[in-house]
């Protein structure tokens, strides 16, 4: 699409929804609109319209209609958000088409995702239930000052719902095809005079969507839990204590991907010849794609799970002018993957993964509390605090190749202790009463280290190995590296409160993301890679119309220095790379109250990710592609999402909501230049009858109604037909069901 017309189109819809909107709100002046949406983007409660940030905020209850049961899926409905969520354990979240990064132990997000302001390090960790979920709000660009740790690309602020002091709950029940069965709810009220409390539970299981021929068994299953108890301690009007603890599980049988091709009968041959003296290998049968993608002939089942706790203590007490917040927390996660990566029903090849981390943050925090908007009294508004932040595990990756000469199993035992340690502060100050300036800092240091034990175990295989491996060219070794790095983060903000309805703003930013250490590497020494550091300037206007249309545009321009990506060496084994890069685009949101009846919600962004320098290997050729001014890797160029919900007043017999969602995102190639998945489209539909009571509700629902196949990514391993055929994981086929939720 051509972007000026792109723009062209984007903001005629504005103007016809605001004409459309207005003459309805003048038609019906009593009638309600939009409601005010509250962030705490800036770490304070803010209104979302005059915050000077790119943020998109989903309340809870839009989560239930939409059916967004995990993060990934928040991607389909937020403006220049992608996460691929490959497996239980490989989670790759981007922003702005940045973000993505290896699966080293010692490589961190680019997006930072927080539960109640806890920082969570391992995404696949983030990647679980969202339960009881109040509201979800993801930042666009670097958050360096506010939020520091690994958020260059931006942030993702998951807020679980508080204690009531009323006794109160709901319990939603869901069934499906595909033997879908999700049970969630909960329970909150007075346990005594000064302390609150609520209970939330969640089990979501499906059926696998995959079969594996070979074996004949399902794969790629649902079965996930998860509890959670919240606490609200008030000893005085001045304090509170809020308490969190929370556990989840997620078990997966069978971990498959299909094969693409674009070519009818093109064979993915990998391991059906000898990938290091290209020989055909007799007995390994290559495959090709079928009629069913979800067809799969693989020799390894597989499988994957991830287990993880935690616990947060936050204390807030108030005192004439400012508030002072800590917030403690700890972090618990294991998982552990198998992977069949043969892609034959012969086993030539796997992968397996087990980690586990733990980790603590403490959070000091020191906040004015006087309101300091257009007419007020007051022009200054600051915030400042120390933050610490510790993380410890392993992770023992394993490599299986049997392909002669080499037949065994190739051993990574990685091991990480992270210590980080910031200073902020963020002063805003009210130049004249609706110019707003706003200068931030944030100072942080960074310590890694870092060791890796690499081994091989010879294992039987074809006739002619030796049980050698291709990883570890020098024999087994262990190493030990560590580093230190420093950092500057600054911000920069003008905001102009144009009328009581109108805002809009110019930002400058920095992010950092500390450096680290390849967890495969060949051979001793293990290879250190630079951090990550961005530049961000960004222009925004938001806007309420008639209390009927709300219109929020930013457009963006990121340069970023030792972009962390994953990459690969010549022998297949993945890498950390770095690069550099520039990020530019524009993303839109619409909210129309058209009526007191019809409601719509629309998301749009154009992003052009490039590399500025960066030249990427191919796995298991070792060929060079010099990648310099083309187009970053697994980021769609475009993402757009619209979803209505018209009510149909019946009376005496309540109410029917009719809301369908549509969501289209555009084709993304690999670091190579290759496909990674094609353009695709999806349909969504609920109907919702709510009696008059409105205690309780049912719904009838269908997701993917055209039944579209898609896949969200994949890419080449092979180097036969290198171009022409790739793996990916297919997303769910349409689905349907029943759903009713019952609150007290």
């Amino acid at each position: 699409m051509n972007k000026a017309i792109a723009l062209g189109t984007i903001f005629a819809a504005s103007f016809a929804l605001t004409v459309f909107a207005g003459d309805h709100a003048r038609a019906a002046t009593d009638s309600g609109g939009l409601e005010e949406i509250v962030v705490t983007a800036q770490r304070r409660a803010e209104n979302l319209q005059t915050v000077p940030i790119s943020v998109t905020a989903i309340a809870g209850t839009d989560l239930a209609n939409l059916q967004i049961n995990t993060p990934a899926e928040l991607s389909q409905f937020t403006p220049s958000l992608h996460i691929y969520a490959e497996d239980i354990g490989s989670e790759f979240y981007t922003i702005r088409g940045i973000g993505r990064t290896s699966e080293d132990l010692s490589a961190d997000p680019g997006v930072a995702v927080f539960l109640n302001n806890v920082y969570l390090p391992r995404q696949a960790e983030a990647n679980l239930g969202l339960f009881d979920t109040d509201q979800v709000e993801v930042l666009r660009g670097p958050q360096g000052t506010l939020y520091g740790k690994n958020a260059t690309a931006g942030a993702i602020n998951i807020t679980t719902r508080a204690p009531t002091e009323a006794l109160s709950g709901y319990a939603d029940l869901m069934a499906g095809n595909y033997g879908r069965i999700n049970v969630d709810g909960a329970v909150s009220g007075k346990l005594t005079d000064d302390l609150l409390g609520r209970f939330a539970f969640d089990s979501e299981n499906r059926n696998g969507i995959y079969h594996n021929t070979t074996t004949g068994d399902k794969a790629n299953n649902i079965d996930q839990q998860g509890v959670r108890g919240t606490f609200k301690f008030t000893p005085s009007g001045q304090l509170t204590i809020n308490a969190v603890l929370d556990w989840e599980r997620s078990v997966q049988h069978g971990n498959l991907k299909s094969i693409f091709t674009d070519v009818p009968g093109t064979l993915y041959e990998f391991f059906a010849h000898n990938p290091f003296t290209g020989a055909p290998r007799p007995g390994i049968t290559p495959q090709t794609q079928g009629s069913n993608p979800l067809d799969v002939a693989a020799g390894t089942n597989g499988g994957q799970g991830l287990e993880t706790y935690g616990a947060l203590v936050n204390v807030r007490e108030r005192f004439s002018g400012f508030d002072l917040v800590s917030i403690s927390g700890y972090r618990h996660e294991t998982d552990y993957s198998v992977e069949d990566d043969g892609r034959t029903p012969e086993v030539a090849a796997y992968s397996t993964s087990n980690e586990g981390t733990w980790s603590a943050s403490e959070e000091l925090r020191l906040m004015s509390n006087v309101p300091t908007g257009p007419g007020s009294t007051h022009r200054l508004s600051w915030i400042t605090g120390l933050y610490y932040f510790h993380e410890q595990g392993g992770k023992l990756a394993g490599i299986y190749y049997d392909v002669v000469p080499f037949s065994g199993i190739t051993y990574f035992d990685q091991g990480l202790h992270t210590n980080s340690l910031a200073a902020f502060a963020d002063v805003s100050y009210r130049l004249l009463d609706r110019l707003t300036g706003t200068l931030g800092v944030r100072f942080t240091t960074e310590s890694k280290v870092f060791g890796v034990n690499a081994s091989s175990i010879p294992v039987p295989g074809e006739a002619g190995s030796d049980g050698s491996t291709p990883f570890l060219d020098n024999g087994n070794f262990t190493t030990h590296s560590s580093d230190r790095w420093n950092n500057v983060s600054p911000r920069v903000v003008l905001g102009y409160q144009l009328t009581d309805d109108l805002f809009s703003y110019l930002s400058y930013s920095k992010g950092f993301k500390s450096g680290g250490f390849d967890g495969e590497p060949s051979s001793p020494p293990d290879t250190e890679f630079q951090p990550e550091l961005v530049k961000n300037y960004e222009a925004g206007f938001k806007g309420e119309f008639f209390k009927r249309l709300r219109t929020n545009i930013s457009v963006f321009y990121s340069d970023y220095s030792h972009l962390q990506l994953q990459t690969f060496d010549a022998n297949g084994a993945p890498t950390t790379g770095t690069a550099d890069a520039r990020s530019k685009g524009i993303e839109v949101e619409l909210e129309a109250h058209l009526t007191d009846d019809f409601n719509a919600h629309l998301g749009l962004s154009l992003t052009a990710p490039t590399y500025k320098n960066y030249i990427s290997v191919l796995p298991a050729v070792g060929t060079l592609f010099d990648r310099t001014g083309q187009t970053i890797g697994e980021v769609p160029k475009h993402q757009f999402n619209a979803v209505l919900d018209y009510r149909i007043p019946l009376g005496n017999g309540g109410a029917f909501d009719i809301q369908p969602d549509v969501v289209s995102v555009g084709p993304t190639i690999t670091e190579f230049g290759s496909l990674w998945s094609p353009a695709y489209t999806k349909e969504d539909l609920r109907i919702v009858w709510t009696p008059v009571s409105a205690s309780w509700n049912v719904a009838l629902w269908s997701k993917n109604i055209t039944n579209e196949l898609y896949y969200e990514g994949g890419g080449p391993v092979s180097k036969y037909n290198t171009n022409l055929v790739r793996v990916g994981l297919v997303t769910d086929p349409r689905t349907f069901g029943l759903s009713a939720h019952f609150r007290f």
